[in-house]
């Protein structure tokens, strides 16, 4: 019976992690493809003759993006909690699906000077208020709607299509690579996979016509009053401060890690380690589907297992004391110890990283947890993940320490260890 309920429970579930999947991974797809071009766009959108500077100015660009999450944290946080998760989750897609499009057709600097930048910045922007809410809004809804002894097993499908949309940008950018000469895909081929991304839209037409608001989401509409929905954020502050503390510090290490992994290593491998551009991308694709894998490892063995305290707990100790060993072994500069390295940090962020979504849902009662759980997780994300790539870059060009960038890993596995020793599991702040 019990495995039949499992199965039931599956069949239920099946569309909706398909549809959220879907959808945020094309949300995240765009800062894939972004990752892999950084050197292009820096060479095409902001050109100073000096290399290093250009990839700065190009991570730049892209930390504009992260900075503008915590605003749009509040906004679908706002807007989810109100009107409805369904609601905030359609909008975030359209928002983040058009803008990346637009950006496959933008003039460059040679074209219209300065301004290239500015509007690529822009851009930006407005990706950054998109997935202020896109992501957390698939977390609640995946987590809302699984049963509870499943919260961390579903909720994974999250951080996974979060991965899942790094790995088609891979491909889509590895196989146009291939398929171009660096002469061409300077002068046009890096604009396909942005323009792809208009697919987005299908995906939010979809979500908007199938699928419904979660039950429990539902029932505690019921019973508020409406001066407790005009009232939300001043409630969420003013009564659930310790809530948004504790996940914007639990989230340090999913900040910092994730995007050290997504967008950093590929520059690490090509530019630092100097294996080229095409075992970079090769290296990165096939690390990802490990990355994505393990994560929904990670979640299942949450419910499973010593619990999603203790997991974590010992995930990030972990990982803080073997970060700068595995870095020393990618050191070595060859195409195996570079994708083996990687590979060790990626499954001990990913047993930390599937049960995290579970876990900041269940620091929030319903009634505040989009709210709650996206300005927290997105504070975070600009705070300590924005300009994590440009630090680590830095790093190395001033140390010349290829090994330098673990620090980074070190210290926000270690910040992250601190909130998890705090934290009663099951506790609403």
């Amino acid at each position: 019976m019990k495995k039949n309920n499992g199965v039931s429970e599956f069949n239920k579930m099946k569309k909706v992690i398909i549809s959220c999947v879907a959808g945020s991974a094309l949300e995240w797809y765009d800062f894939a493809i972004y990752g892999f071009f950084a050197s292009i766009i820096g060479k095409l959108f902001f050109p100073s003759g000096d290399s290093f500077q250009q990839i700065i100015a190009s991570f730049g660009a892209f930390a504009s993006g992260l900075i503008a999450r915590p605003i749009g944290a509040v906004m679908f946080g706002y807007i989810g909690d109100i009107f409805g998760r369904k609601k905030a989750l359609v909008i975030s897609i359209y928002m983040m699906a058009i803008p990346t499009a637009l950006m496959g057709l933008l003039p460059t600097y040679e074209y219209i000077g300065i301004w290239a930048g500015v509007i690529l910045t822009i851009i930006r922007i407005l990706q950054g208020l998109a997935l202020g809410g896109g992501f957390t809004g698939t977390i609640v809804f995946l987590y809302e709607h699984s049963s509870p002894e499943k919260k961390s097993t579903y909720s994974a499908w999250a951080p996974f299509s979060l991965v899942s949309g790094f790995i088609l940008g891979a491909l889509v950018a590895t196989s146009v690579d291939k398929l171009l000469t660096s002469e061409q895909l300077e002068t046009f081929g890096w604009r396909i996979p942005f323009i792809i991304s208009f697919f987005g839209t299908f995906v939010a037409e979809y979500v908007k016509n199938k699928l419904e608001d979660p039950k429990e989401f539902l029932a505690t509409q019921k019973e508020e009053k409406p001066a407790e929905k005009r009232n939300l954020l001043r409630n969420l502050f003013r009564n659930h401060w310790k809530g948004l503390v504790m996940v914007t510090i639990t989230d340090v290490l999913t900040a910092c890690g994730y995007f050290l992994i997504a967008i950093f290593f590929t520059t690490y491998f090509d530019s630092v380690l100097h294996l080229g551009r095409h075992n970079a991308f090769a290296i990165q694709t096939i690390n990802m589907i490990f990355f994505a894998l393990f994560i929904l490892l990670g979640g299942w063995l949450a419910d499973r297992g010593v619990g999603k305290r203790m997991q974590m707990l010992l995930a990030t100790l972990t990982l803080a004391i073997l970060a700068y060993p595995l870095f020393l072994f990618m050191g070595n500069a060859t195409f195996v110890c570079a994708m083996f390295g990687e590979l060790g940090v990626i499954f001990l962020f990913s047993i930390y990283y599937g049960p995290i979504p579970a876990a900041i849902c269940s620091m929030f009662p319903t009634r505040v947890r989009l709210a709650g759980v996206s300005i927290a997780h997105n504070f975070a994300m600009a705070a300590f993940g924005a300009y994590a790539p440009t630090l680590a870059t830095y790093l190395v060009k001033w140390t010349e320490d290829a090994a330098i960038p673990s620090l980074l890993f070190i210290i926000s596995s270690l910040t992250t260890a601190v909130a998890l020793f705090i934290w009663k599991e099951g506790k609403e702040y």
